[in-house]
């Protein structure tokens, strides 16, 4: 089931879980996630069945992957396509990776090389250049659109009443697969207008898959972070970005740095640090 990690489990081939002070709480941070996860989701009349957990990883060294597999965490979002690219040889096998940032043309085919499916096409025009690349490899790359159901200039996404069209489009071109909608809440919102943030969403999902739009109807829910993630899973969510909270306290049990490590990132993407 997404999201309903087993802590003691491990990706396939790799050693089991160590005890170092990182994997300790890194253990421990992973299962309070999955059981606040869990308790939202019995509050919330409008929570989804399963919940994804997809670790935001881009503040830290690429010496936390394989704790994360320890830990039980299959999923990985990063928002910096070529550090991206860089990191992901350095982890473990068996991880899902999960473009998250704003995708410029002139990097989407290293994007398409480097993560399994992208929560935030947010435009015909950068579908249509993705089509034309994935079309070279003959590679189906599933995708998110991202909706600014915030009505916040800071972030990227079409409007509302652009979404719909957006899908119609988008289902058009046979080599992207849309699994659903996503969007950021407003940094500092209040928990009301977070709902209507959330809840927006979920409705426009749910008016897709009314009218049967698009050639499958798209059942995912991309939104929550560190700071609204529960709002978010009552609301609906079936994926939420969390990075900070997944790493509290973390940081001061840091590994050394191996030389091949990229430094920590901050801005843009889908996690607010």
């Amino acid at each position: 089931m997404p999201g309903a990690l087993d802590p003691s489990a491990t990706i396939d081939g790799l050693q089991p879980p160590n005890d170092d002070p990182r994997s300790q709480l890194l253990r421990k941070n992973v299962a309070g996630l999955l059981e606040r996860i869990a308790a939202a989701r019995s509050r919330g009349a409008h929570a989804a069945a399963d919940v994804q957990l997809v670790v935001v990883t881009k503040s830290q060294p690429a010496s936390i992957f394989g704790p994360l597999a320890d830990a039980g965490v299959s999923d990985i979002g990063e928002n910096r396509i070529q550090s991206a690219a860089q990191r992901r040889p350095l982890a473990p096998a068996g991880l899902t990776w999960h473009g998250i940032g704003h995708l410029q043309r002139n990097k989407a085919r290293t994007a398409i090389a480097t993560f399994d499916l992208f929560h935030a096409l947010e435009s015909l025009r950068l579908a249509e250049h993705l089509e034309r690349l994935l079309a070279e490899v003959g590679r189906v790359w599933p995708v998110y659109l991202q909706v600014n159901t915030a009505g916040d200039e800071a972030k990227a996404g079409v409007e509302p009443d652009e979404a719909l069209p957006l899908l119609e489009a988008v289902s058009r071109l046979s080599h992207l697969e849309v699994r659903g909608f996503m969007t950021m809440g407003r940094l500092g919102a209040s928990e009301a207008d977070l709902r209507a943030t959330f809840c927006t969403l979920r409705e426009i999902r749910d008016e897709a898959v009314r009218r049967g739009r698009g050639t499958a109807a798209p059942q995912g829910l991309s939104m929550g972070m560190s700071d609204d993630f529960e709002i978010a899973v009552e609301e609906g969510a079936t994926a939420v970005r969390v990075g900070r909270a997944v790493f509290h306290g973390v940081d001061n049990h840091a590994a050394p740095s191996s030389g091949d490590e990229t430094s920590g990132e901050r801005g843009g993407g889908g996690e607010q640090t």
